[in-house]
């Protein structure tokens, strides 16, 4: 078992840590299987008596419960909300893993190992992408504009990779200046964090640096009694942060680039915007929340003029939380982490006043490396979506769990039938979920996401033959709806694709657009508040001539997007072949050219408009 969670680890981090759905039909059915085996293991492993259950695992339960109730009634966009608990889930399953099996010393150093290995591979990748070829990515992608320059590792994200080394360089550090550490481990351990600390440069993280260093800076008064040791501690931990960030400065400039805005107090543009999207859609739900998953579905509404991002988070994990939990789900979610590490620091202290020192994974030193890393995993949460990545929220659910796995108050024995009851309970649930809903659900999105980003590819550069590709796609839709009818993407892009089928292969209009129609009218019903779908359905009714209820489309999907220039070229578009309505196309194409100057197309549309007007 442990070996296959270890091999879970590194397929799903190796594969761009698990963004893209195709990973995560594995991923969901490696974890599933191995609860399976974990939970038979854990009945037949230990004798006739009684069986042990860590009372931690129930820590995350609460929320865990509380994010279901708000996927299932609240959730404005269920299939996008399930994925999302899906993850929650798996997280919850790895944390009771490790937690309850694997507890020997050689399991618990392959997960260690493995999770240690993974960060080196990540740095010859960093190295490679800095010093080779900045724009090379895992499975044959493109690194994004925006982070060339900048190593991202096996993530497509820099910031991601930047997580993921910072809940294991304080473990490196905290044993480098162990006394109890053996010359040789202490050379190991040195030669691990310098080329932690070289990739985390390498990320050009700002956040990642920041969250790092304010965690690190409560070493001293974790790490000691003496309050005079944690006060020169403290003192000593500042210059030497903000010694590494002058030679940062000084000596590389990319980090200087990336270090300038801030000195200068100047805030990055984006992140601000999203942050105050997030707040003011709290605002209107403070309680419960919008809904999970809610804020990339509402974002539109927020949209400033002239941002033209497409967030699917708010690059802030705890205002996301909020906005789509509410302040209960907030605190259930918070108050967990903070249970977490409160009993993970006692783990600690109890450790160095019994002073286990024999096995170093029993000593209090080891613990205080785990909980640093935890502490930066948690403050880099406050500029990032790490939580929505899988592979680092199943790293962060490893180290927690043994952070807190051998604290003896939290064991409680229990009764053999109970157990059994308990235990049938969850694993016919597992395989349930498994089976009937994330895979399914992760298939249907992987055929989704991968037809429509060759259409889009295709949009963007050419790319392809517009009649084998479109025909391929639908295809694809179509056999994604038929896997899990309840994503409303999937019929929104089978309506597009019905559309553009057109182009590719002729026929009947009017059939094709009552087709698209239908599809469109089937995503209308998973979620009447994502702009595209009503597009989606005014493009249908717009080839079959004459339809009345096509402009009341349009309209409203400006109510939902006003700030989108996109739709307002569609209307645009469209209002222009009625002679009585030229000034209002005309107006519809400079709203949008006020909202994006430079939109594909856009001022050959209004020229159009001119010519015939």
């Amino acid at each position: 078992m442990v070996v296959g969670l270890a091999l879970t680890l590194a397929w799903t981090t190796l594969c761009l840590g698990g963004y893209l759905a195709g990973t995560m039909v594995w991923t969901a059915g490696a974890v599933g299987t191995l609860t399976v085996l974990g939970g038979i293991g854990w009945m037949a492993g230990r004798g006739p008596g009684p069986r042990t259950l860590h009372l931690a695992w129930l820590i995350p339960l609460p929320f865990l419960l509380y994010a279901l109730a708000s996927t299932v009634w609240v959730a404005p966009a269920p299939w996008l909300a399930w994925r999302e608990w899906h993850l929650w889930f798996q997280a919850w399953l790895v944390f009771g893993l490790v937690l309850h099996c694997g507890l020997g010393r050689a399991q618990t150093w392959t997960l260690v190992g493995t999770l240690a290995l993974l960060v080196l591979v990540g740095t010859g990748m960093a190295a490679y992408q800095r010093f080779v070829d900045p724009t090379w990515m895992m499975l044959g992608r493109t690194q994004a504009a925006q982070f060339v320059g900048r190593s991202a590792g096996m993530f497509g994200i820099p910031n991601s990779f930047a997580g993921l080394i910072g809940l294991l360089l304080p473990v490196c550090l905290v044993l480098l200046f162990s006394r109890v550490v053996r010359p040789a481990a202490k050379i190991l351990c040195a030669w691990l964090a310098l080329l932690l600390l070289f990739a985390l440069v390498l990320t050009g993280s700002r956040g990642g640096w920041i969250a790092l260093g304010l965690a690190l800076l409560a070493w001293p008064f974790l790490g000691t009694g003496d309050w005079r040791r944690r006060v020169w501690g403290g003192l000593a931990g500042l210059v030497l942060a903000a010694s590494a960030f002058g030679l940062l400065h000084r000596y590389s400039d990319e980090a200087r680039q990336r270090l300038e805005p801030l000195l200068d107090g100047r805030l990055e543009a984006s992140r601000p915007i999203l942050w105050r999207a997030g707040w003011q859609m709290w605002q209107e739900a403070p309680w419960l929340g919008r809904g999970a998953a809610s804020y990339n579905v509402l974002f539109e509404q927020y949209r400033p003029r002239g941002f033209h991002d497409e967030p699917r988070w708010a690059h802030n994990d705890h205002l996301n939380t909020l906005t789509d939990y509410g302040l209960v789900g907030f605190a259930l979610w918070a108050g967990g982490g903070a249970v977490l590490l409160w009993r993970g620091g006692l783990a600690m202290r109890r450790a160095r006043r019994e002073g286990r020192g024999g096995d170093l994974l029993q000593h209090w030193r080891w613990r205080l490396g785990l909980l640093l890393g935890l502490m930066a995993f948690g403050l880099h949460l406050g500029v990032d979506f790490h939580t929505k990545i899988p592979a680092l929220i199943l790293a962060a659910a490893v180290i927690s769990a043994l952070l807190v796995r051998d604290d003896p108050a939290w064991r409680r024995p229990c009764r053999p039938v109970m157990a059994v009851a308990g235990l049938a309970l969850l694993l016919g649930g597992v395989i349930f979920w498994s089976g009937t809903r994330a895979i399914p659900a992760y298939r249907a999105e992987d055929l989704r996401s991968e037809a429509r980003r060759s259409i889009d590819r295709f949009a963007r550069t050419g790319e392809g033959e517009l009649r084998r590709l479109i025909p391929a796609a639908k295809a694809d839709f179509i056999r994604a709806v038929r896997i899990d009818a309840a994503n409303g993407q999937a019929w929104s892009d089978l309506a597009y694709a019905t559309v553009q089928g057109w182009h590719a292969q002729g026929g009947d209009l009017v059939t094709l657009g009552r087709y698209a129609e239908l599809a469109a009218d089937e995503a209308l019903d998973r979620c009447p508040l994502i702009a595209e779908f009503w597009v989606r359905k005014a493009v249908a009714l717009d080839i079959q001539r004459g339809r009345p209820e096509t402009e009341s489309c349009y309209r409203r999907a400006l109510e939902l997007a006003p700030n989108f220039a996109g739709w307002w070229f569609y209307y645009a578009y469209h209002l222009q072949a009625f002679p009585n309505k030229k000034a209002e196309a005309l107006a519809a194409a400079e709203k949008g050219l006020t909202l994006d100057r430079y939109y594909r197309g856009g001022e050959a549309l209004q020229q159009q408009i001119l010519r015939r007007r």
